[in-house]
């Protein structure tokens, strides 16, 4: 080799960034080029969406609440005007198929007015409309009640943001019968479906 060759070839060596850097830089640019070109044919386009079956995301009530404390679609004062001592279960055909299994309250007056049937009963003797059931309830629930309030107990449709909506909190009766209360377990949803990308595996 010349000297004026091997010159040039020492000052090649010299440079800031080697050939095989170089080369490497390449080589990683070309082998990912070519990576997202053999993908972008392929059936999968990312995670697949998880399908969710409707009866999991159904906003309507587990049960159906009325607009007038009553029943067979009669307000209980259609019937009633006057108090009683008489357990409204030992009454007409109508009453004594009510199974009352809410913990120790096991008396039909310590929520219903004895004197104004068709309100609740409030402490004192006062009365609690229909449209207020969830005050009831608070009665005797007051840490529950508190958490129906800020949504962390029950259900709470509507939107999170408030300014883009309303949120309604559903009633305690829309979940629980008020008369046997305890909630029948459900079944949780699956859990979302895990996505292998393209080599990897479990």
């Amino acid at each position: 080799m010349s000297e004026q060759d091997w010159k040039k070839t020492d000052a090649f060596r010299n440079t800031e960034i080697p050939t095989l850097l170089l080369i490497a830089v390449g080589a990683a640019c070309v082998a990912a080029a070519w990576f997202f070109y053999t993908n972008r044919h392929t059936s999968e386009q990312g995670p697949r969406a998880f399908v969710m079956k409707p009866e999991y995301y159904d906003i309507s009530p587990v049960r159906t609440v009325g607009k007038k404390l009553g029943t067979m679609g009669m307000a209980c004062g259609d019937c009633h005007s006057d108090p009683t001592d008489q357990d409204p279960r030992t009454a007409p055909e109508i009453h004594n198929k009510v199974v009352l299994k809410h913990g120790s309250n096991n008396r039909c007056f310590n929520c219903h007015n004895n004197g104004k049937r068709d309100f609740f009963a409030a402490n004192g003797g006062g009365q609690i409309p229909f449209s207020k059931v969830e005050t009831l309830c608070a009665k005797c629930h007051g840490p529950t009640y508190r958490d129906w309030q800020r949504g962390t107990h029950g259900r709470r449709n509507g939107y999170w943001d408030k300014t883009a909506g309303e949120q309604k909190n559903l009633v305690c009766i829309a979940c629980h019968d008020p008369h046997s209360p305890a909630f029948k377990p459900m079944k949780a949803a699956p859990a979302p479906l895990k996505h292998n990308t393209p080599g990897e595996t479990h």
